[in-house]
């Protein structure tokens, strides 16, 4: 018997978020000046705590989009999920070249993005099992 999925990507939201606080955490430990600012913003420290926020928010959305695909267009869910997913990852991935920030900070901006997907998006994409629609 498998876990349902709501547990498989509570547990994905989870550890996505943990591993964007973490990212922020090895990177400042490691010396990289974490702030970044938007053009004529003063800047803001990405540390644990905003890291862990914005990660609970996007990852909080992808998983109300995946749900709502899987009520209201079941047999796409997967597909449009993926897209809108493709979609915006490509969209987040701008900001950190434009932000007024360090080269390191912008690669350690890109990584955390990255790992957050890498983490969200195989086990949000899984198909729902029939017997949990």
């Amino acid at each position: 018997m498998t876990a349902p999925v709501w547990r498989a990507r509570l547990i994905a939201l989870v550890a996505a978020v943990l591993a964007a606080g973490l990212t922020a955490v090895i990177a400042q430990a490691a010396g990289v000046d974490m702030l970044a600012a938007n053009p004529g913003q003063d800047p803001i420290e990405v540390g644990f705590p905003n890291a862990a926020v914005m990660t609970l928010l996007a990852g909080g959305l992808g998983w109300i989009a995946r749900a709502l695909l899987d009520r209201f267009a079941p047999r796409k869910a997967v597909l449009l999920w993926l897209i809108g997913a493709g979609l915006i990852f490509a969209i987040e991935m701008v900001p950190p070249f434009y932000t007024e920030a360090t080269a390191a900070t912008t690669a350690v901006l890109i990584a955390m993005h990255v790992v957050v997907a890498a983490i969200l998006v195989p086990v949000f994409a899984k198909p729902k099992p029939a017997r949990e629609s």
